[in-house]
């Protein structure tokens, strides 16, 4: 009989598709494996059939530690075991578990280790997303074990698994308790330490893997591979966290550094020391795992911070505080190597499905107060530097903490230069900068009646000219503060001498400007020209509605019911600011009555009954009683439905529903999907991190109380909560169309990511608060109502519109409230 003809190997068995990243000696290993593969094949028809199982099987056992090249022999060996008509069930079985751990100390990270990887997650009160994540993981062949490290979950992990009946060998779950904090470093070295194989592979609780990432993201020696946030798609810049190493590299630097204790910096941090130790970073293949986005207090495990924030405040609510004072921390501390001790782990009730830990009580690596207290100092630093320029960084600490009391919002270059050139006391409001162009000139009493028409309008008078210091020509002028006109001092609003009469109505932060010629101190001494007067010719109800499109809608509802129940003209006072930065003809085609000016200081002063009902201005009263009687003209300034019996839901939405949105609003909702099964405003925008808007400040807006309030309920609108009650009216068959409004793009993405064509959505490219965008809102509004059910977000007037425009009767349900 003639030797049998070898077989051709296929393609996915190439012996030579990872040749260009082994060792001389890893080649000629792996050259001996595929040449006695290649003989046996051609001898297999002149053995024994047992000769030849028992050295396919020898073969089989065999392994690199590299999975890719692992899953090629394996591939090869079947493939030969089928065209010589040997069974060897074997090579279809699935590698055995790793070994449970033993109880005592947990070890410290160990090189080495079984064929293949370890994923390693941690959790903690963070089920819905690991359950997500847990399915893709599963569905990955080349993970031979998955770690779950529960740190202290109020639910236990193993109790959330065992309610969705997920139950599959590789997975074990590591219990710690007693924790009362999340603590990454902590958490993720304690699975690397119980990690069996050889590989690690490192994923947040939020990440998902696509079934082809070990097939694109190929480990080599020398390597290891890593999340980057600068090259990250839109949303998904905390990849970053993510990374694929040896766990022989990862014990060579002792995983995660465990000086740092809170969030952020550690993975720049553990990424430098793999790379100094020799290792090239490589970027994972973006579209191979995706982040599931949620919100600051989940991921970093404290709660939002509520009410009015200082600047300090403002930066120590957010996660890049966190991650710079991380650096400096790092930065400071003595190098993490292996030379440091892990927190110390006892093992208890360890069995092949994982473990309970507890740590002994003790930390080998503390961090000194000072140390945490300077990294904090810096942080704030270097953060202040990004928003006001870097003349901060001449700032003393306690000079520092002065300017950090003051809201962001409030604060502009000129704060610094006056802390720098010694006003220590700061800016109380505005500031008017009168520039100089010869001191000497100065007459004094000019000076003295120029800062007490600032004072009048809230303002403090700044000298500024071309001086370094000023000269000693008047007792008044060294009275005020002064910078040299050469110091940024950033944006200022230029006024004209005339403009300069209380009240003068000034946005945070703004500071104003005046070229002191002789034109402005004339003009200055003129006196300030009187308000018009008003002369209605018949009973009127001017409503001037305030802050943005709902409240302003609501407000105008409540007033035209009230008018047409009275016999008075209804008059809209529509002025654009930074709430609602349009015309009321940029929105509506409407006939009546419109201005476009307030008056409300001298709405009283013209016989007209006035109703405040801002209630964070002077003599303001919200909720007064509307006293409609008589012929008297009424002027009422809210945000809100006016407290009369003449007013009722059902009336001013029939006034709003009569209102005709202009030709554009009107095409934009005929170019949306229409019906929908469900409706969902998902209003995000608004709290501690949008502060810098004019429109979201506590001050000038609303009370404390208000402030507070806002800021709870926008967590509570997070679109992880409405994905939530979303995927539950799904599962019970009630919900397959959606329609989304949102005020942030990466509301949007998410619910495209996640819901795919089921979400019809009105495309744009502007979120602020111009025409433009509020067109698109008015839309919005129009296309929430058009469904039968309605997922609302709490303490949004936008929501409510949404209902008093709908032309049917909803059914609602308000996040925080009702899901």
């Amino acid at each position: 009989m003639s030797p049998q003809k070898p077989p051709p190997w296929p393609q996915t068995a190439s012996p030579f598709r990872t040749v260009s990243a082994l060792t001389v000696t890893e080649f000629k290993t792996a050259a001996r494996f595929w040449d006695e593969l290649s003989e046996l094949s051609r001898t297999a028809a002149r053995l024994p059939a047992e000769e030849t199982r028992t050295r396919l099987s020898r073969l089989a056992a065999q392994g690199t530690g590299d999975s890719d090249l692992d899953a090629a022999r394996q591939e090869a060996l079947k493939y030969t075991a089928r065209e010589i008509g040997i069974d060897l069930p074997d090579l279809n079985r699935p590698p055995a578990p790793p070994l449970a751990l033993a109880e005592g100390p947990l070890p410290p990270i160990t090189g080495g280790g079984l064929p293949g990887t370890s994923l390693v997650t941690c959790a903690m009160n963070r089920e819905a997303n690991l359950l997500r994540a847990l399915d893709s993981w599963l569905a990955c062949p080349d993970l031979r074990e998955i770690i779950i490290v529960d740190w202290s979950s109020d639910r236990p992990v193993r109790a959330a698994l065992q309610a969705q009946g997920i139950s599959d060998p590789r997975i074990r779950v590591l219990r710690v308790e007693g924790e009362p904090r999340w603590i990454l470093s902590y958490a993720f070295n304690a699975g690397f330490r119980a990690a069996s194989c050889s590989r690690i592979l490192k994923a947040d609780a939020d990440i998902v893997l696509d079934p082809e990432f070990f097939a694109r993201n190929r480990l080599f020696k020398g390597s290891f591979i890593a999340g980057n946030w600068r090259k990250a798609a839109a949303g998904q810049a905390h990849v970053n966290g993510f990374f694929y190493v040896h766990k022989s590299d990862l014990a060579a630097i002792a995983g995660f550094n465990e000086h740092i204790t809170t969030y952020g910096w550690d993975d720049d941090d553990i990424y430098a020391r793999l790379t100094d130790h020799g290792l090239a970073r490589r970027d994972v293949d973006p579209g191979t795992l995706r982040h599931l986005d949620h919100s600051d207090e989940e991921r970093t495990g404290e709660a939002a911070a509520a009410g009015p924030l200082s600047a300090l405040e403002e930066l120590q609510a957010g996660t890049m505080f966190k991650i710079r004072q991380n650096r400096f921390l790092a930065n400071t501390m003595p190098a993490w190597g292996p030379g440091q001790h892990l927190l110390p782990f006892e093992v208890s009730a360890a069995g092949p499905d994982g473990a309970t830990l507890a740590r002994q009580g003790w930390v080998p690596h503390p961090v000194p107060p000072s140390v945490q207290t300077d990294a904090a100092h810096y942080a704030a630093l270097e953060m202040t530097a990004w928003r006001l320029g870097s003349r901060v960084f001449g700032l003393e600490r306690a000079q520092l903490a002065k300017l950090l009391e003051k809201p962001f919002a409030d604060l502009t270059r000129l704060d610094v230069e006056l802390l720098l050139h010694g006003h220590q006391a700061g800016l109380a409001g505005g500031a008017l900068v009168a520039r100089l162009e010869a001191a000497a000139a100065l007459p004094e009493q000019a000076l003295e009646a120029l800062a007490d028409r600032a004072r009048a309008c809230g303002l403090t008078l700044v000298l500024s000219g071309p001086f370094a210091e000023l000269p000693q020509a008047a007792a008044a002028a060294r009275a005020c503060p002064f910078v040299p006109d050469w110091e940024n001092l950033g944006e200022l609003t230029r006024l004209q001498a005339a403009d300069l009469a209380p009240p003068r109505a000034r946005a945070p932060g703004e500071h104003f400007e005046l070229l002191l010629d002789a034109e402005a101190l004339e003009t200055l001494a003129a006196a300030a020209p009187a308000a018009p007067a008003l002369q209605p010719d018949r009973p009127r109800l001017y409503i001037d509605g305030q802050h943005g499109l709902g409240n302003r809608l609501r407000a105008i509802g409540s007033a035209a019911a009230i008018a047409a129940k009275t016999g008075r003209e209804l008059v809209i006072v529509w002025q654009p600011d930074a709430h609602c930065d349009c015309r009321f003809s940029d929105l509506f085609d409407y006939d009546g009555a419109v201005i476009e000016e307030a008056f409300v200081s001298e709405a009283a002063s013209r016989g007209l009954r006035t109703y405040n009902y801002m209630e964070i201005e002077d003599g303001a009263e919200k909720d007064a009683p509307v006293d409609a009687g008589g012929s008297a003209s009424l002027y009422a300034r809210s945000a809100y439905v006016l407290n009369s019996p003449l007013s009722s839901w059902e009336d001013e939405n029939r006034f709003l529903q009569r209102l005709q949105p202009v030709a554009s609003v009107k095409e934009m909702v005929a170019g949306v999907r229409t019906p929908n099964d469900v409706s969902a405003h998902v209003r995000m925008a608004g709290g501690k991190d949008y502060e810098h808007l004019p429109y979201e400040q506590a001050e000038g807006n609303w009370s404390e109380e208000g402030h507070q309030a806002i800021a709870h309920w926008r967590e509570k609108s997070h679109f992880s909560h409405f994905f939530k009650r979303l995927d539950a009216l799904a599962a019970e068959g009630r919900v397959e169309r959606i329609f989304v409004a949102a005020d942030l793009p990466e509301t949007y993405a998410e619910f495209r990511a996640v819901y795919g064509d089921r979400v019809a959505m009105l495309e744009r490219a502007v979120y602020d608060r111009s025409a433009e965008q509020l067109r698109y809102a008015l839309a919005d509004a129009l296309l929430l109502g058009s469904s039968p059910l309605l997922l609302g977000s709490s303490w949004s007037s936008f929501s409510e519109l949404a209902m008093r425009l709908s032309p049917q009767k909803m059914k609602i349900e308000m996040s925080g409230k009702d899901f």
